[in-house]
């Protein structure tokens, strides 16, 4: 499938008509934004076909701006990710960043957390958590934070806070 096949197959599946095909084709840029703007009906198809993008760095970076947005967002989280987990496994780093929300929103939810898991996270993940959790999981990281700063973050004054509503 070439480019202009591909982009008229993702705006087939989004309904989108608002494009110029040629200017997506010649700059990944635009195409970056147009994925990440994008609304499909099915999500779990819509990632599979970002995923076969020939520029693949840029294709990754889209899906991952559509998982932190969603990871961002209220909502049932963990939901989302189990309907497009299988579009996105076969890339490790989608899977893992799945994987790391999903932690995340547990985490600020107040759900009991699996130490290991957390010592396990990136440093993305961690420096997130030691910013935003309190009580054992702040002292975890604040001991065995993978980095210097996760461990500093753990250390600036913050007020305490209830636990995020993600729903």
């Amino acid at each position: 499938m070439n480019l202009l096949d591909h982009i008229a197959s993702v705006a087939a599946l989004t309904g989108r008509l608002d494009h110029d095909p040629r200017a997506l084709a010649a700059d990944e840029h635009l195409r970056f934004e147009w994925y990440r703007s994008a609304d499909p009906v099915d999500e779990r198809a819509f990632l599979r076909l970002v995923l076969r993008d020939p520029e693949v760095e840029m294709a990754t970076a889209a899906v991952v701006a559509r998982i932190d947005e969603r990871g961002r967002a209220r909502g049932d989280f963990h939901a989302w990710a189990a309907a497009v987990e299988d579009s996105v496994e076969h890339v490790g780093f989608l899977k893992h960043r799945l994987d790391e929300w999903k932690l995340l929103r547990d985490a600020l939810a107040g759900r009991p957390v699996p130490s290991t898991a957390v010592l396990a996270a990136s440093d993305w993940a961690q420096r997130r958590l030691a910013a935003e959790v309190d009580g054992d999981l702040l002292a975890l990281l604040a001991v065995h934070g993978r980095t210097r700063r996760v461990r500093a973050l753990t250390r600036v004054p913050r007020p305490v806070r209830r636990p995020h509503d993600t729903a």
